[in-house]
């Protein structure tokens, strides 16, 4: 009998010294949750893409981009359902906006970093760096003050911070500049690969471009708050363009080439299937058509005619409703549609062309914050001009031939010489700022932003607009921070100003 107890207790054991190992080897396997993977398991291809393509689509938003963006800088006017191009905007846009900026897009950049660190790619590490630095851009111009030292660092685990605080447009602005630089020095040509772009098709050498050129672009933002600085820095980086490449033709651009089908068509071509509310603006049209010497060739790119016949009629901004659908007495019929080639499925969604590189370093050139530049401001004006126009070159030489034909050079030639665009070195900043506007069309956010800064063209406020007659210079913060964060974003109030559409951001001030 004590022998069998034995063999029972022996064979029980054996049992449970098998159960414990085999627990032991497969504790972590079992107690990893796969709803939740670490960062060790992201595939940074496929951040990237997503990066790229909600970046896109948030910029060029309907809501966003296309109804505050494009309206308030007089690209376009609405038709119906005006409030937004009378300087009411939607509080839910707003927060969408906020959020998916913050939670999305800025995100996965700064995850990509977190991957591409641990797999000791520099390159991804670059591209992560490029998009973080354009996410923290755009939130800073629309909003001001907003998280960054203490925003995107992960999960509680990692160190996230549930209620960050806000940091100066001013500190930030300092910060990315210099990210962009560090990006430049980890993008290298014959570094490791990297896999899911689908803006450069894996291009690491457009990305240099892409870090420098929009390196230059915030530059020139900031040059009225430290001149000494960024004269150094374009000096510095125009005067080495072998370590400081930059864009170099239309090439280069950044742009997101959209697909023909939801959900990878342009967000305009998508609206577009069921509404009809939106014009290009009077101001647009009148400046390219109604009131120029000759004609602006890229108007018949903007710009349809009107159905009603007749050729390009815009829009006044910020009408009433029932004023809008009664404009010369029928504001549906009477007036301009964009332009067939921003409401494709492709249209490319731009974040920054080569077109607005040139007018900024024109400016530069023109205001002496860049020394030995090997082009004349007018030089670098011109080059943005006919990079407009190459921008577009088919759709616009195919549309123009009932007014004029020609090379697309020669019909930008033409433009310059005839349409009113001639360089004028008495008023060349205000030229300069007028053709950048007008090379930067549909590219809202950007546009808005610029012309806050510049104050050219001299636009006058929406017709009805609210806002106490002016131009919106910024947007409030979203009711959610309020909610959810309210102690910070009081105190980001408390230093910045009145939370409202009036109270101008630290470059702008």
């Amino acid at each position: 009998m004590k022998r069998i107890i034995n063999i029972k207790f022996l064979t029980a054991l054996a049992v449970l010294l098998v159960m414990v190992s085999s627990c032991t080897k497969d504790f972590e396997a079992i107690n990893t949750d796969k709803n939740n993977p670490s960062t060790d398991l992201a595939a940074p291809e496929m951040l990237l893409t997503n990066i790229i393509e909600s970046s896109c689509d948030r910029t060029h938003e309907i809501f966003l981009g296309h109804e505050m963006g494009n309206c308030w800088v007089q690209h376009m006017a609405k038709v119906q359902y005006t409030d937004e191009d009378r300087y009411i905007p939607r509080a839910s846009v707003i927060n969408t906006s906020w959020n998916s900026f913050f939670v999305a897009s800025g995100m996965d950049a700064a995850t990509l970093y977190r991957v591409a660190a641990k797999k000791q790619n520099d390159n991804y590490m670059g591209v992560a760096m490029v998009m973080k630095v354009y996410i923290t851009s755009v939130l800073t111009d629309l909003y001001g003050d907003i998280p960054y030292s203490e925003a995107w660092r992960g999960g509680i685990a990692e160190g996230g911070i549930l209620s960050p605080k806000y940091d100066t447009q001013e500190s930030i602005y300092r910060d990315i500049v210099k990210k962009l630089d560090t990006a430049n020095t980890l993008l290298t040509v014959d570094g490791k690969e990297i896999a899911g772009d689908i803006m450069f098709g894996n291009d690491v050498l457009k990305w240099k471009k892409f870090a420098n050129s929009l390196h230059m672009r915030l530059l020139l933002r900031m040059s009225s708050k430290d001149a000494a600085y960024v004269t150094a820095e374009l000096t510095r980086m125009v005067g080495d363009p072998a370590t400081y490449p930059v864009f170099e033709s239309n090439d280069d651009n950044a742009q997101l080439v959209y697909l023909g089908s939801l959900p990878n068509n342009n967000p305009i071509n998508e609206n577009r299937k069921t509404r009809d509310d939106h014009r290009v603006s009077k101001t647009v049209i009148d400046m390219m058509w109604v009131n120029n010497p000759n004609m602006d060739y890229r108007v018949t790119v903007y710009a349809n005619r009107p159905s009603a016949g007749g050729y390009w009629e815009g829009m006044p901004n910020g009408l009433t409703s029932a004023k809008a659908l009664a404009y010369l007495g029928n504001g549906l019929s009477k007036t301009s549609k964009l332009g067939n080639y921003f409401t494709a499925a492709e249209c490319p969604g731009v974040l920054m062309s080569y077109a607005e590189l040139q007018f900024i370093l024109a400016e530069g050139v023109q205001k002496g914050l860049i020394t030995g530049a090997p082009k004349t401001a007018q030089e670098y004006y011109e080059a943005g001009i006919y990079g407009s126009y190459n921008q577009y070159a088919d759709a616009i030489v195919a549309n123009s031939e009932a007014f004029m034909t020609g090379t697309i050079d020669e019909l930008a030639a033409d433009y310059m010489e005839n349409g009113g665009a001639g360089w004028d070195a008495a008023n060349a900043l205000e030229r300069i700022a007028t053709e950048k506007w007008l090379a930067m069309f549909e590219q809202g956010l950007q546009s808005w932003f610029e012309w806050r800064r510049t104050g050219y063209p001299a636009l006058t406020p929406a017709e009805d607009g609210q806002n106490g007659g002016k131009i919106p210079v910024r947007v409030n913060y979203p009711s959610d921070e309020y909610a959810t964060n309210p102690a910070n974003v009081a105190a980001a109030v408390s230093v910045q100003g009145a939370d409202d559409l009036n109270t101008k951001v630290w470059w702008n001030k």
